[in-house]
Protein backbone atom coordinates (compact mmCIF):
# COMPACT_ATOMS: atom_id res chain seq x y z
CA UNK A 1 0.00 0.00 0.00
CA UNK A 2 2.89 2.39 0.66
CA UNK A 3 4.05 1.89 -2.94
CA UNK A 4 0.56 2.67 -4.23
CA UNK A 5 0.27 5.83 -2.14
CA UNK A 6 3.67 7.10 -3.27
CA UNK A 7 2.78 6.35 -6.88
CA UNK A 8 -0.58 8.12 -6.55
CA UNK A 9 1.05 11.16 -4.96
CA UNK A 10 3.48 11.44 -7.84
CA UNK A 11 0.58 11.29 -10.27
CA UNK A 12 -1.23 14.11 -8.48
CA UNK A 13 1.87 16.26 -8.83
CA UNK A 14 2.18 15.30 -12.48
CA UNK A 15 -1.44 16.14 -13.27
CA UNK A 16 -1.22 19.56 -11.61
CA UNK A 17 -0.12 21.15 -14.89
CA UNK A 18 -2.63 22.20 -17.53
CA UNK A 19 -2.87 20.62 -20.99
CA UNK A 20 -1.31 22.45 -23.92
CA UNK A 21 -2.52 20.03 -26.65
CA UNK A 22 -5.22 17.42 -26.25
CA UNK A 23 -6.38 14.61 -28.53
CA UNK A 24 -9.74 13.33 -27.29
CA UNK A 25 -11.20 10.14 -28.74
CA UNK A 26 -14.24 8.01 -28.01
CA UNK A 27 -15.45 4.60 -29.18
CA UNK A 28 -18.75 2.73 -29.21
CA UNK A 29 -19.10 -0.96 -29.83
CA UNK A 30 -20.25 -4.47 -29.00
CA UNK A 31 -18.38 -7.21 -27.15
CA UNK A 32 -18.33 -10.75 -25.83
CA UNK A 33 -16.87 -11.57 -22.42
CA UNK A 34 -15.89 -15.22 -22.57
CA UNK A 35 -14.77 -17.56 -19.80
CA UNK A 36 -13.22 -20.43 -21.80
CA UNK A 37 -12.88 -22.90 -18.91
CA UNK A 38 -16.68 -23.10 -18.48
CA UNK A 39 -17.74 -22.17 -22.04
CA UNK A 40 -19.48 -18.98 -20.87
CA UNK A 41 -20.28 -15.99 -23.10
CA UNK A 42 -21.78 -12.64 -22.06
CA UNK A 43 -22.56 -10.28 -24.94
CA UNK A 44 -23.12 -6.57 -24.53
CA UNK A 45 -22.38 -2.97 -25.44
CA UNK A 46 -19.37 -0.86 -24.50
CA UNK A 47 -18.08 2.68 -24.71
CA UNK A 48 -14.72 4.29 -24.10
CA UNK A 49 -13.11 7.71 -23.81
CA UNK A 50 -9.37 8.37 -24.26
CA UNK A 51 -7.13 11.41 -23.87
CA UNK A 52 -3.62 11.76 -25.32
CA UNK A 53 -2.04 15.08 -24.35
CA UNK A 54 1.06 16.97 -23.23
CA UNK A 55 1.01 19.11 -20.10
CA UNK A 56 2.44 22.62 -20.06
CA UNK A 57 5.60 21.19 -18.48
CA UNK A 58 6.05 18.94 -21.53
CA UNK A 59 5.04 15.71 -19.81
CA UNK A 60 3.15 13.20 -21.98
CA UNK A 61 -0.11 12.00 -20.40
CA UNK A 62 -2.42 9.16 -21.45
CA UNK A 63 -5.83 8.52 -19.89
CA UNK A 64 -8.48 6.08 -21.04
CA UNK A 65 -11.55 4.46 -19.51
CA UNK A 66 -13.92 1.75 -20.73
CA UNK A 67 -17.46 0.93 -19.59
CA UNK A 68 -19.13 -2.42 -20.38
CA UNK A 69 -22.80 -3.42 -20.11
CA UNK A 70 -23.24 -7.22 -20.28
CA UNK A 71 -26.17 -9.55 -20.80
CA UNK A 72 -25.18 -11.96 -18.05
CA UNK A 73 -27.12 -15.14 -18.81
CA UNK A 74 -24.73 -17.71 -17.27
CA UNK A 75 -24.68 -16.24 -13.73
CA UNK A 76 -21.16 -17.40 -12.87
CA UNK A 77 -21.43 -14.85 -10.07
CA UNK A 78 -24.93 -15.35 -8.58
CA UNK A 79 -25.16 -11.71 -7.44
CA UNK A 80 -23.41 -9.98 -10.35
CA UNK A 81 -24.40 -6.48 -11.50
CA UNK A 82 -23.79 -6.62 -15.30
CA UNK A 83 -21.91 -3.31 -15.47
CA UNK A 84 -18.13 -3.22 -15.22
CA UNK A 85 -15.28 -0.90 -16.11
CA UNK A 86 -11.55 -0.45 -16.53
CA UNK A 87 -9.31 2.61 -16.31
CA UNK A 88 -5.73 3.45 -17.31
CA UNK A 89 -3.51 6.42 -16.47
CA UNK A 90 -0.04 6.55 -17.98
CA UNK A 91 2.95 8.65 -18.92
CA UNK A 92 6.30 8.12 -20.64
CA UNK A 93 9.54 9.88 -21.41
CA UNK A 94 12.90 9.50 -23.15
CA UNK A 95 16.42 9.02 -21.87
CA UNK A 96 17.74 8.83 -25.44
CA UNK A 97 16.28 8.79 -28.95
CA UNK A 98 17.82 8.52 -32.41
CA UNK A 99 17.58 6.71 -35.78
CA UNK A 100 14.28 5.02 -34.91
CA UNK A 101 15.56 3.76 -31.55
CA UNK A 102 14.46 4.94 -28.13
CA UNK A 103 15.44 4.21 -24.54
CA UNK A 104 13.12 5.61 -21.91
CA UNK A 105 10.62 4.99 -19.17
CA UNK A 106 6.91 4.42 -18.67
CA UNK A 107 4.63 4.72 -15.64
CA UNK A 108 1.15 3.23 -15.61
CA UNK A 109 -1.79 2.64 -13.30
CA UNK A 110 -4.45 0.15 -14.43
CA UNK A 111 -7.71 -0.76 -12.73
CA UNK A 112 -10.36 -3.33 -13.63
CA UNK A 113 -13.51 -3.96 -11.61
CA UNK A 114 -16.67 -6.11 -11.34
CA UNK A 115 -16.13 -8.42 -14.31
CA UNK A 116 -18.55 -11.23 -15.07
CA UNK A 117 -15.64 -13.64 -14.53
CA UNK A 118 -15.50 -12.87 -10.80
CA UNK A 119 -12.84 -10.16 -10.60
CA UNK A 120 -14.07 -7.78 -7.91
CA UNK A 121 -11.17 -5.36 -8.27
CA UNK A 122 -7.73 -5.29 -9.83
CA UNK A 123 -5.17 -2.48 -9.48
CA UNK A 124 -1.62 -2.43 -10.81
CA UNK A 125 0.95 0.36 -10.59
CA UNK A 126 4.03 -0.14 -12.73
CA UNK A 127 7.02 2.11 -13.43
CA UNK A 128 9.23 0.48 -16.07
CA UNK A 129 12.23 0.91 -18.33
CA UNK A 130 11.55 0.55 -22.05
CA UNK A 131 13.54 0.02 -25.25
CA UNK A 132 11.74 0.73 -28.54
CA UNK A 133 12.35 0.44 -32.27
CA UNK A 134 10.04 2.46 -34.56
CA UNK A 135 10.72 2.47 -38.27
CA UNK A 136 9.68 1.15 -41.69
CA UNK A 137 6.12 0.48 -40.56
CA UNK A 138 7.18 -1.59 -37.54
CA UNK A 139 7.11 -0.68 -33.86
CA UNK A 140 8.56 -3.10 -31.31
CA UNK A 141 9.31 -2.56 -27.64
CA UNK A 142 10.38 -4.41 -24.50
CA UNK A 143 9.60 -3.21 -20.97
CA UNK A 144 10.70 -4.37 -17.54
CA UNK A 145 9.66 -2.93 -14.20
CA UNK A 146 8.58 -3.52 -10.63
CA UNK A 147 5.50 -2.20 -8.86
CA UNK A 148 2.30 -3.03 -7.02
CA UNK A 149 -0.10 -5.86 -7.90
CA UNK A 150 -3.53 -6.13 -6.26
CA UNK A 151 -6.25 -8.62 -7.19
CA UNK A 152 -9.46 -9.25 -5.26
CA UNK A 153 -11.86 -12.06 -6.17
CA UNK A 154 -15.59 -11.39 -5.83
CA UNK A 155 -16.94 -13.13 -2.73
CA UNK A 156 -20.30 -14.36 -4.08
CA UNK A 157 -19.13 -17.43 -6.02
CA UNK A 158 -16.34 -18.46 -3.55
CA UNK A 159 -18.74 -18.17 -0.59
CA UNK A 160 -20.51 -21.29 -1.86
CA UNK A 161 -17.15 -23.11 -1.72
CA UNK A 162 -16.55 -22.11 1.91
CA UNK A 163 -14.36 -19.01 1.48
CA UNK A 164 -14.82 -15.69 3.27
CA UNK A 165 -13.96 -12.24 1.95
CA UNK A 166 -10.88 -11.78 4.15
CA UNK A 167 -9.00 -14.44 2.15
CA UNK A 168 -9.87 -13.12 -1.32
CA UNK A 169 -7.27 -10.35 -1.69
CA UNK A 170 -3.69 -10.56 -2.90
CA UNK A 171 -1.68 -7.34 -2.51
CA UNK A 172 2.04 -7.63 -3.19
CA UNK A 173 5.21 -6.13 -4.63
CA UNK A 174 5.71 -7.72 -8.05
CA UNK A 175 7.69 -7.61 -11.27
CA UNK A 176 6.39 -7.32 -14.82
CA UNK A 177 7.87 -7.87 -18.27
CA UNK A 178 6.06 -6.61 -21.37
CA UNK A 179 6.55 -7.04 -25.12
CA UNK A 180 4.68 -4.93 -27.70
CA UNK A 181 4.54 -5.15 -31.48
CA UNK A 182 2.68 -3.03 -34.06
CA UNK A 183 2.75 -3.38 -37.83
CA UNK A 184 1.44 -0.64 -40.11
CA UNK A 185 0.11 -1.93 -43.44
CA UNK A 186 -0.20 1.08 -45.72
CA UNK A 187 -2.26 4.07 -44.64
CA UNK A 188 -5.36 2.17 -43.54
CA UNK A 189 -4.43 -0.91 -41.51
CA UNK A 190 -2.54 -1.47 -38.26
CA UNK A 191 -1.98 -4.78 -36.48
CA UNK A 192 -0.85 -4.66 -32.85
CA UNK A 193 -0.22 -7.01 -29.96
CA UNK A 194 1.00 -7.00 -26.39
CA UNK A 195 2.06 -9.69 -23.90
CA UNK A 196 2.70 -9.08 -20.20
CA UNK A 197 3.50 -11.33 -17.26
CA UNK A 198 3.33 -10.38 -13.59
CA UNK A 199 5.45 -12.34 -11.07
CA UNK A 200 6.31 -12.09 -7.41
CA UNK A 201 9.35 -13.73 -5.81
CA UNK A 202 7.82 -17.20 -6.06
CA UNK A 203 5.41 -17.58 -8.96
CA UNK A 204 3.51 -16.10 -11.88
CA UNK A 205 0.58 -13.96 -10.72
CA UNK A 206 -1.07 -13.13 -14.03
CA UNK A 207 -0.49 -13.38 -17.78
CA UNK A 208 -2.05 -10.98 -20.29
CA UNK A 209 -2.29 -11.15 -24.08
CA UNK A 210 -3.84 -8.39 -26.16
CA UNK A 211 -4.25 -8.03 -29.92
CA UNK A 212 -6.02 -5.58 -32.22
CA UNK A 213 -6.73 -4.90 -35.89
CA UNK A 214 -7.40 -1.23 -36.70
CA UNK A 215 -8.76 0.02 -40.01
CA UNK A 216 -9.13 3.66 -40.96
CA UNK A 217 -12.77 4.11 -42.00
CA UNK A 218 -13.04 7.70 -43.24
CA UNK A 219 -13.81 6.39 -46.72
CA UNK A 220 -16.94 4.56 -45.53
CA UNK A 221 -18.02 6.86 -42.68
CA UNK A 222 -17.18 10.24 -44.22
CA UNK A 223 -20.75 11.58 -44.12
CA UNK A 224 -21.48 10.68 -40.50
CA UNK A 225 -20.99 12.28 -37.09
CA UNK A 226 -17.68 10.45 -36.66
CA UNK A 227 -14.45 12.41 -37.15
CA UNK A 228 -11.46 10.51 -38.57
CA UNK A 229 -13.23 7.23 -37.74
CA UNK A 230 -11.65 3.80 -37.43
CA UNK A 231 -13.00 0.28 -36.98
CA UNK A 232 -11.19 -1.66 -34.26
CA UNK A 233 -11.43 -5.40 -33.60
CA UNK A 234 -9.61 -6.35 -30.40
CA UNK A 235 -9.17 -9.23 -27.98
CA UNK A 236 -7.89 -9.09 -24.38
CA UNK A 237 -7.04 -12.36 -22.62
CA UNK A 238 -6.24 -12.58 -18.89
CA UNK A 239 -5.06 -15.74 -17.13
CA UNK A 240 -4.93 -15.58 -13.32
CA UNK A 241 -2.99 -17.69 -10.86
CA UNK A 242 -5.66 -18.49 -8.28
CA UNK A 243 -3.49 -20.94 -6.32
CA UNK A 244 -2.55 -18.08 -3.98
CA UNK A 245 -6.20 -17.96 -2.81
CA UNK A 246 -7.02 -21.69 -2.66
CA UNK A 247 -7.22 -23.41 0.73
CA UNK A 248 -6.53 -27.06 1.53
CA UNK A 249 -9.55 -29.23 2.23
CA UNK A 250 -12.05 -27.19 0.21
CA UNK A 251 -12.73 -26.92 -3.55
CA UNK A 252 -10.81 -24.32 -5.62
CA UNK A 253 -11.93 -20.74 -5.17
CA UNK A 254 -13.35 -20.64 -8.74
CA UNK A 255 -13.99 -23.25 -11.42
CA UNK A 256 -12.10 -21.10 -13.97
CA UNK A 257 -8.96 -18.96 -14.02
CA UNK A 258 -9.21 -16.84 -17.18
CA UNK A 259 -11.38 -14.53 -19.27
CA UNK A 260 -11.39 -13.24 -22.84
CA UNK A 261 -12.94 -9.95 -23.99
CA UNK A 262 -13.51 -9.59 -27.75
CA UNK A 263 -14.65 -6.15 -28.96
CA UNK A 264 -15.71 -4.55 -32.23
CA UNK A 265 -15.95 -0.77 -32.00
CA UNK A 266 -16.10 2.42 -34.03
CA UNK A 267 -13.50 4.92 -32.82
CA UNK A 268 -13.69 8.65 -33.51
CA UNK A 269 -12.02 11.91 -32.58
CA UNK A 270 -14.13 14.08 -30.31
Amino acid sequence: MMIARAFAASWLALAAGSCVAADWRYALGVHDVGVPDVDSHSFGFNGSVALDTHLDNGRHLLVDTDLFLDRDKDQLDPDHIPLWWQFHLGSDGDFWRGHGLRAGWTADIHTRANTVSGIERQITALPALVATYDGHGLLASLEAGAGWFFLEIDDDAPRVQGYDRSTLRNSTFAYAATARLALRLGDAWTLSGRAREWRDHHQTLETQYQGAVRMEASRWLADTYFKQPALVLSADYYRYNLDVYNRPGVPPILRWNDDLVVRLAVESRW
